[in-house]
């Protein structure tokens, strides 16, 4: 059974209840994950990038990939309450809206277990 006490029930349909807690299920995890690609400007000397994720508290888990196919390889990157920071190996060169980014921050929120 699952936290929002949904089990599996094969090809039955499901009751208009059940549904109402599969949306609202789904729309408690539309809330969870912010995505979407970031474009900067290179300057040929930055090698630093922040992209504001949308929540109010760190990310459970961060994704970070290049979407622009010639850029410097990413070193790491960090999250806190407002920006996911991007690290480049080497600073990417100078260009308009020639670093492109995408992201995925996801917020996963405490588990509270019942009381036996």
């Amino acid at each position: 059974m699952s936290r929002w006490n949904l089990t599996y029930k094969g090809t039955e349909i499901l009751t208009p209840e059940e549904w109402n807690t599969v949306i609202d299920a789904l729309e408690a995890l539309d809330t969870r994950i912010k995505c979407g690609i970031a474009t900067f400007n290179g300057d040929g000397y930055t090698n630093a990038f922040l992209i504001e994720h949308g929540f109010i508290e760190t990310p459970t888990c961060v994704m970070v990939g290049k979407a622009s196919p010639d850029l410097p390889d990413i070193d790491y990157w960090t999250a806190d309450e407002t920006y996911i920071t991007v690290f480049f190996k080497e600073a990417p060169p100078e260009g308009e809206e020639n670093v492109k980014l995408w992201y995925m921050a996801i917020l996963i929120p405490p588990i509270i277990y019942p009381s036996p």
